[in-house]
């Protein structure tokens, strides 16, 4: 792909924000290549996707913090990240498709410089991997290969694969007719979990039947409304009592570099979803399963195992794997755990060393952010003295910042447009 002379029309630069105590570049100055001897990303410029993702703005606080240049690719400049002071620049596509935002970031990357481009979400994650050739040889992706990025997004080929290497997985099956569905679903234990086969963008449509009954209902109105079972793409899941924790690690070319663990306390939806409240801890099975899972896939950059611990029989059960940042990262910069900082030192060349040090008895809740702690709220009412003791407690963190509240005057708005049902302007 050749440079272009001018900066296309379907791309608008912004400059946000000036500078701060932390002591920034603004947008204006010269790209500056850190020295990795001695592990500085300083000056670094670094491209972000997906501004509207809570974890989004977590990665360009924590990265703005230490002196990173950071920049967003946006189809909306009043968006969550937008607002935050640590985000230097704005680089605005005219459409919020992946297509058109993928397109908007070749553009930029081939106009001005960059040491690493870091997309945040599955979709974007996927797509920008599939077209690593089209990068210029000086910005990294620190990215696993497309074709193992879309391996890990799949459910059902990762349950497989975890029968493969020993272990511990729910059973598992996609139907593909209603006498399917009797059949197979007659092997199951009720309850059993409903959801899509492959990785997806937003709110997955996790639904729950507590008999067969239940999950014939949900498969014949899903297929009247959307079709054939192979390509709607669910499945069909026994649901693991217990807690859910998830094995989070850096790896560099199939090695890993760094790990964290971390359980969830409370979750919206409140019956199995996103992390409202999660703790830090550590558990060595935990740590030896999602290993084996990403050593079998040869991984390279950041992955989220998921995970279930059966009630049953103590048993760490996989679930699914996110191959990109999940929802809870904030916990984990808060435990002490760089994940975003590993990616930067691995594009500037530098060989990571292995930690797992971090700490293991950190709490930390999400009050403001979309499918958050007052979302949990309203379908849980019941959990208001818990959530409302973590908010009055002082060692509990979470990522309300006063300091950087832009972004939570749009989470305020959302909340409000979601609770009581207005239309988003």
């Amino acid at each position: 792909m050749s440079k272009p002379n001018a900066l296309p029309s379907a791309v608008e630069v912004r400059l946000a924000g000036g500078s701060d105590s932390s002591g920034l570049h603004g947008s204006s100055c010269p790209s500056v290549r850190v020295r990795v001897a001695n592990r500085e990303l300083r000056g670094a410029h670094v491209l972000v996707s997906d501004e509207h993702y809570k974890h989004a703005l977590g990665v360009v606080r924590h990265l703005g913090r230490m002196g990173v240049n950071v920049s967003v690719v946006a189809s909306s400049k009043d968006s969550l990240v937008c607002r935050s002071r640590y985000c230097k620049e704005v680089v605005l596509s005219l459409a919020a498709n992946v297509d058109a935002l993928v397109a908007v970031t070749l553009e930029i990357v081939q106009r001005q410089h960059f040491d690493l481009v870091m997309p945040i979400s599955f979709p974007l994650t996927l797509a920008i991997g599939r077209l690593r050739d089209l990068f210029p040889a000086h910005t990294a992706l620190e990215l696993a290969a497309s074709d193992a990025i879309e391996r890990a997004g799949n459910k059902v080929q990762m349950t497989q694969l975890a029968e493969m290497i020993g272990l511990a997985a729910p059973k598992t099956f996609v139907p593909l007719s209603e006498s399917d569905l009797t059949l197979r679903g007659g092997e199951l234990r009720f309850p059993v979990v409903i959801k899509p086969k492959k990785e997806s963008p937003g709110h997955a449509p996790v639904r729950y039947a507590k008999n067969a009954e239940e999950l014939k209902h949900i498969f014949s109105e899903t297929w009247k409304t959307q079709g054939h079972p192979e390509t709607q793409g669910f499945l069909v899941q026994e649901y693991i009592p217990g807690y859910g924790c998830g094995f989070f690690a850096t790896y560099q070319r199939g090695e890993c570099k760094r790990i964290f663990m971390h359980r969830r306390i409370r979750e919206y939806p409140a019956s199995g979803g996103s992390s409202t409240c999660a703790e830090s801890f550590y558990h060595h099975r935990l740590e030896e399963a999602g290993r084996k899972i990403l050593d079998a896939l040869h991984w390279h950059g950041v992955a989220m195992v998921e995970f279930r611990c059966d009630s049953r029989d103590g048993a760490f059960k996989l679930i699914e794997i996110n191959p990109k940042f999940w929802g809870s990262l904030d916990l984990a910069l808060a435990a002490g755990a760089d994940f975003p900082g590993d990616l930067c030192r691995m594009a500037l060349g530098q060989t990571l060393s292995y930690t797992a040090e971090y700490n293991r008895n950190l709490r930390f809740h999400w009050p403001l952010s979309s499918s958050g702690e007052l979302y949990h709220l309203w379908h849980r009412p019941r959990s208001f003295g818990s959530i409302v003791r973590d908010v009055f407690n002082p060692r509990v963190r979470s990522n309300v910042w006063l300091r950087d509240f832009g972004p939570h005057v749009v989470e305020l708005r959302s909340l409000r447009n979601t609770l009581f049902g207005r239309k988003q302007r």
